[in-house]
C-alpha cells in the first residue's frame, strides 16, 4: 500500500477552488516550489511509518507526514483544478523541488535532521507569507503556521536530547555537515516582483539569512560548525532533479500507474 492510499484522502482539508486571483509567474513559481517541497518532504517522512525506530515516533512521524502532504495539496489547489496533474502529471525537469527534500534519508538520523532543518526553514517561510496580497494564499499560511510550530518543536526537541549524548553526536554530526548547506535552496528565487507586489512580506535573502542564524544557533551549542558556502549548492529549482528523485517520483506515483483514474 502506497502512502496516498494511507494518508492523501483524510490528511487536510481540500480548497474550495483555484485562487480567485493568480498572480503573475514569480508568484506561481514560488508557491509551486514551495509545493513540490512539501510534497516531497511528506512523502519521504511516509516512507517512516511502521518502522520508525520507537512507536511514539513512528505516530509522530506519521502524523507530520499527513500535514506535510496536506500542505502541497492545498498549495497546488491555489495553482490548479487538477491537483494530481500538477502533483504527479509532470515530467521531472518541471517539478521545482529542492535537493534536501527530495533526498531519501532512509537512515533514522538523516531523515530526524532534515526534518529539523526542512521545518525551521518552513515556519520562516510560511511566515513570509501571512499579510500577503495573495489572499488565499496568506490564509494557507496562517493555518499551516500554527502546525509547523509543533513539527518544529517536536523535530529540535529530539534531536537537542540525542546531541547531548556523545554518541548521539557521533551519529547527527554528519548528516547536520552535509545538509545543512543544502538547505539554502528553499530560499532560491526570483523575488523582485514578489515584494513589490506584496506575495511575501519579507525578501527571500532575509528568509535566507534568518534559516542560517536559526540553524548555526541550535547547532552552535553543541560545537558542531557548519559551513553553508556562499551559493546554494544545488539547483533544484532550476529544473535539475537530485539522484534520489526518480526513487522518490517511481514512489509517489505507483497508485497512479496502477489505477490512471485514482484521485488524490
Amino acid at each position: 500500500m502506497t502512502v496516498f492510499e494511507l494518508l492523501n484522502c483524510v490528511a487536510y482539508p481540500q480548497a474550495k477552488r483555484v485562487s480567485a486571483m493568480m498572480p503573475h509567474a514569480e508568484g506561481r513559481d514560488l508557491v509551486l516550489s514551495f509545493a513540490d517541497d512539501e510534497l516531497c518532504v511528506g512523502q519521504n517522512h511516509a516512507w517512516w511509518i511502521a518502522i520508525g525506530p520507537f512507536l511514539e515516533e513512528d505516530l509522530a512521524l506519521t502524523s507530520i507526514a499527513q500535514d506535510e502532504l496536506g500542505h502541497a495539496r492545498s498549495l497546488y489547489t491555489l495553482l490548479s483544478d487538477d491537483v494530481d496533474q500538477l502533483a504527479y502529471g509532470r515530467k521531472e525537469a518541471e517539478y521545482r523541488s529542492a535537493h534536501i527534500a527530495e533526498l531519501l534519508c532512509h537512515d533514522w538520523s538523516w531523515a530526524l535532521v532534515r526534518h529539523v532543518l526542512h521545518d525551521i526553514a518552513e515556519q520562516i517561510r510560511w511566515s513570509a507569507l501571512v499579510g500577503s496580497s495573495w489572499e488565499d494564499l496568506s490564509h494557507l499560511a496562517e493555518r499551516a503556521l500554527g502546525e509547523e510550530q509543533f513539527h518544529l518543536q517536536h523535530g529540535s526537541s529530539l534531536l537537542s536530547r540525542l546531541l547531548a549524548d556523545e554518541r548521539g553526536q557521533q551519529r547527527l554530526t554528519p548528516a547536520i555537515l552535509e545538509l545543512a548547506p543544502l538547505g539554502r535552496e528553499y530560499f532560491v528565487s526570483s523575488d523582485k516582483h514578489l515584494i513589490e507586489n506584496g506575495i511575501v512580506t519579507m525578501p527571500l535573502a532575509a528568509q535566507e539569512q534568518l534559516w542560517i542564524d536559526q540553524t548555526t544557533g541550535l547547532f552552535k551549542q553543541y560545537d558542531i560548525i557548519i559551513d553553508f558556502g556562499s551559493e546554494a549548492p544545488s539547483a533544484g529549482r532550476s529544473g535539475i532533479r537530485s539522484h534520489d528523485f526518480a526513487a522518490l517520483h517511481e514512489e509517489m506515483t505507483a497508485v497512479l500507474r496502477i489505477d490512471p483514474q485514482a484521485q488524490w
